[in-house]
């Protein structure tokens, strides 16, 4: 059974598990990749890899290469925010998610997260609700939580959720709001950034990978997985490699974890390698793509995975992938 299924069972356990936590309290907890979203990815063709908007969205603007040149904190409408209390300073969390930690008009605590180009096929599949001219979606967490998703695109399904942390009210009805000004932002433009030549935000990782290179890593009958914008993953019954790109925390001294190994992949790039066991081994190679400010930058990864039956060097996989992706990657 490949992987992108078992672990959806974990999925499912780490959601129960966590209906008492308080969300206005915390930040949003960190959408994974495809390991922890299981359920929520669109099968392609090995043979032929698509673009990830493929089919039709609503509205031009909801196109997967124009989403990723929207920067999701200027989503965030100061006038709409003003409606439901006081507005807190943006948070942004990589390419496609930002939050508002602000407080209602009674100074409770009111945590806003908008997040856009997720892949929805459980939500398009439930969405029993219309919203801004388009199917919706809401799921509430122990009363203190909402989320309000939006499907933008449904072949593949894809779209947009407004989570709300808010234990002293209804939770998704300040949703709602916010993602009905979030969509019509989106229709304008609003937001748009002229990324540096050498980010990832505009690549698309199910495109940027050689069907050759692919075929050599996990074989040729393969399937594509993509998963939101940034995420793709390339599945064969005994074996798996992601690509995952990212705007993340840089620590000044690329250690990023004590374990790690460096290894070199060519044209100066230093990779850094790290190898898990247990019943699902895995090794990943990431390496930094570009620093932006402070300690924040840009991020690629591959991961090489296999049930632990299956025997095949997954450091030396991950790390051929990374170096058949690196051509493919502009440089500054």
């Amino acid at each position: 059974m490949p992987r992108l299924v078992a672990v959806l069972c974990c999925a499912l356990l780490v959601v129960s598990g966590c209906a008492g936590a308080d969300l206005t309290k915390h930040k949003p907890y960190p959408r994974s990749t495809i390991q922890a979203n299981a359920e929520n990815v669109t099968e392609t063709n090995g043979s032929t890899p698509t673009n990830v908007p493929g089919g039709q969205p609503a509205d031009p603007a909801f196109a997967a290469d124009k989403l990723r040149l929207v920067d999701p904190c200027k989503l965030f409408d100061r006038k709409v925010l003003e409606q439901l209390g006081t507005p807190g300073e943006v948070s942004p969390t990589g390419f496609s998610r930002c939050s508002n930690f602000m407080e209602d008009k009674n100074g409770k605590d009111l945590a806003i997260t908008v997040e856009i180009g997720q892949t929805m096929t459980t939500e398009l599949k439930n969405a029993d609700k219309q919203l801004a001219g388009l199917k919706s979606y809401e799921q509430t967490l122990d009363t203190s939580a909402c989320f309000v998703s939006v499907i933008t695109q449904e072949k593949p399904a894809l779209g947009l959720t407004v989570q709300i942390g808010y234990k002293d009210g209804d939770a998704c009805a300040p949703g709602r709001k916010v993602a009905e000004s979030v969509v019509r932002q989106l229709k304008e433009r609003v937001g748009v950034k002229s990324p540096p030549k050498d980010s990832l935000v505009a690549l698309d990782p199910c495109v940027l990978v050689d069907k050759a290179v692919a075929d050599a890593a996990v074989g040729a009958d393969h399937r594509i997985f993509p998963y939101g914008l940034h995420n793709c993953s390339w599945v064969a019954d005994s074996k798996e490699v992601s690509l995952d790109l990212r705007s993340t925390y840089i620590p000044k001294d690329n250690k990023f974890d004590a374990k790690q190994t460096e290894v070199d992949l060519g044209n100066g790039v230093t990779g850094y390698q790290l190898a898990n066991t247990g019943a699902y081994p895995s090794c990943s190679v990431k390496w930094v793509q570009r620093l932006n400010t402070g300690e924040e930058g840009e991020l690629a990864e591959v991961k090489s995975s296999g049930p632990k039956k299956s025997e095949f060097d997954r450091c030396a996989v991950a790390v051929a992938f990374a170096k058949g992706v690196l051509p493919k990657i502009p440089k500054g």
